[in-house]
């Protein structure tokens, strides 16, 4: 998992197995320091099961236009606001280029479908099928996004053979992401993040799980998007300490026997 700071508040920070704090203070639990913020603000983690964020008592943090009270789960592509601070989770690396297999060839799903994530689309899904299908805020298009940033004419679905889609940007100043990556032209994949100008979709296919990314190494950064700097991860020292106590408990009561105990 990538943090990305698009106003330029911090450099972008690699997040590896374990968890990382954004705050205020460094210390404390906070090894990401942006000021304006509260001394821990909240806390990115990533582990076998996925990518979430924690959230202090207090602290004020908002999900893709959501306030977060405790724990969320984090997908790539997700905007997190940190009071005015804006953090964007981007995957670790881009989408590979349309005709680059992900993995292994998986036969096409029964349903595929798009999910809003926000605005007046939230918890609506759109099924998939024939195409091409035109994104867009104009009424000629086939899947009609209001949000802000969303041209007449956005984006382009068409089908590809052995089934899924190739999304295409149209207009030259469109924004168009996915999993948090600005792209002009990708193959989607089930669980991917989309976004159009501040339109968030996802690619559903039921009983599908997303594929494997196909092992390759990151492009080189452009100047543009400096490279992430890693930071230390603290580990769970937990196990480490109660053996320790747990050693000199024992030492203590042998001690104690050998002292005290009567002598025959």
């Amino acid at each position: 998992m990538r943090l990305t700071f698009p106003n330029g508040e911090h450099a972008a920070v690699l997040v590896e197995h374990g968890q990382v704090g954004v705050g205020s203070a460094p210390g404390g639990g906070t090894s990401v320091a942006v000021p304006g913020l509260a001394p821990l603000h909240a806390v990115f983690a990533s582990g076998r099961r996925g990518y979430w964020l924690t959230v202090p008592a207090g602290a004020r943090v908002v999900l893709n236009a959501r306030p977060v009270q405790r724990l969320a789960w984090l997908r790539p592509g997700d905007l997190v606001c940190l009071d005015t601070v804006q953090i964007r989770i981007e995957s670790d690396t881009p989408p590979p280029a349309p005709g680059m297999a992900r993995g292994p060839l998986q036969a096409s799903p029964l349903r595929q479908g798009l999910r809003g994530l926000n605005g007046n689309w939230f918890g609506h899904c759109r099924p998939l099928s024939g195409g091409p299908l035109l994104l867009g805020s104009g009424s000629a298009c086939d899947l009609r996004f209001d949000a802000p940033g969303v041209l007449d004419r956005h984006a382009v679905l068409e089908p590809i053979e052995g089934g899924g889609w190739l999304l295409r940007r149209l207009a030259g100043t469109g924004l168009l992401r996915v999993n948090g990556h600005a792209l002009s032209e990708v193959e989607l994949s089930a669980g991917d993040q989309i976004e159009l100008g501040e339109q968030r979709l996802l690619l559903e296919s039921p009983g599908l799980p997303p594929p494997a990314r196909s092992e390759r190494a990151a492009p080189p950064p452009s100047s543009s998007e400096p490279e992430a700097e890693p930071v230390p991860v603290p580990r769970d020292l937990g196990g480490i300490y109660l053996l320790i106590a747990a050693a000199a408990a024992l030492a203590a009561a042998l001690t104690a026997f050998f002292v005290y105990a009567p002598r025959g």
